[in-house]
């Protein structure tokens, strides 16, 4: 039987979804109605959909986790942050590439916190970058040294 939008949208409504079920339940065919939603005016069910689109496309080919990390709206870019921890490291990296620049210091932390132990080259520039910088928050430098000592 056929994923409908309603479908999608009735796992994301509890406050706390439960996000593998959903996952294996709804699978690929849900992820155009999560891009949707993502791309939605609903903040609350953007979040939670970029989330379990990343359960179920690791490799973001529904672009639902980039298109978040590009939101106007905070909540729906630290999602995305941390929906980037779930995604295969070609998805992922340019994700947090971008999330890592953002002004709002919270959606850095988050993306860091999303980086998988061994980084490709441009991301690790990024993070050293970021752990020398003196003017960047402490705790983004902090949690940048940390993923560079590899601790």
């Amino acid at each position: 039987m056929p994923v409908t939008f309603d479908d999608v949208r009735a796992a994301l409504l509890p406050d706390e979804p439960q996000y593998a079920a959903a996952a294996a339940s709804l699978g690929t065919d849900a992820l155009p109605h999560l891009a949707a939603l993502v791309a939605g005016d609903d903040i609350n069910l953007a979040s939670k959909a970029t989330y379990l689109a990343s359960m179920i496309d690791p490799a973001d080919t529904s672009n639902a986790v980039r298109t978040a990390a590009e939101h106007s709206e905070p909540v729906v870019r630290v999602a995305a942050a941390g929906a980037a921890g779930n995604l295969g490291g070609d998805a992922a990296e340019p994700i947090l590439l971008t999330l890592l620049d953002d002004e709002d210091v919270g959606i850095r932390k988050v993306a860091l916190l999303s980086v998988r132990a061994t980084p490709g080259p441009e991301l690790t520039a990024k993070i050293t970058e970021l752990s020398q910088d003196r003017g960047v928050d402490e705790v983004v430098r902090t949690l940048s040294e940390e993923i560079i000592e590899g601790g």
